[in-house]
């Protein structure tokens, strides 16, 4: 299996939760900062000589690593906020935008442009998807999924609601 990025570029991984760094290193992301208890905007500094990430994706549901992932990235760097669906307020510095030129984007899913590729990745099994998949339901526990899914905890990444599924929690 290839990793997920292309050749001459480097990826950092960062999170909260170590059980989820593991399963990043099963994707060969092996470049980590524990979130727990490094300061992620200094670790990528100290990585990247003191300029910044080039682009930064924050895939979390709340608004308040926004301010984090501005400062993590280089001026001109692009941050972009996937499938951030929490309305309300975000600190963010104008300065950064103006002054540094950094771009902050959203996006909820893949753009027309790369939805062939999404598919080769995933119907060749270039990446081995199921992997991320860390809890499933029977469809007569859907609240319970729902639930997990919108209080995600330490050990859960994606939840499957599959019909005529007996089992809670993928096996490891």
């Amino acid at each position: 299996m290839r990793p997920a990025w292309r050749p001459g570029h480097s990826v950092i991984t960062s999170d909260l939760y170590p059980q989820r760094l593991t399963i990043g290193s099963s994707f060969d992301l092996t470049n980590v900062i524990d979130a727990s208890c490094t300061d992620t905007v200094k670790a990528v500094r100290e990585q990247t000589e003191g300029r910044g990430a080039d682009a930064v994706i924050l895939a979390v549901g709340g608004n308040g690593l926004i301010r984090t992932a501005m400062d993590a990235v280089r001026p001109g760097g692009r941050v972009l906020l996937f499938a951030q669906t929490a309305r309300g307020d975000a600190t963010i510095d104008p300065a950064a935008i103006c002054v540094d030129e950094k771009t902050l984007l959203g996006s909820y899913s893949a753009s027309v442009e790369l939805q062939e590729d999404s598919v080769r990745l995933v119907m060749n099994r270039e990446i081995q998807l199921e992997r991320l998949i860390s809890h499933r339901f029977p469809l007569s526990s859907s609240v319970e999924a729902l639930h997990l899914a919108a209080h995600p905890q330490p050990d859960s990444m994606k939840i499957v609601i599959q019909p005529g599924s007996t089992w809670r929690r993928s096996p490891a």
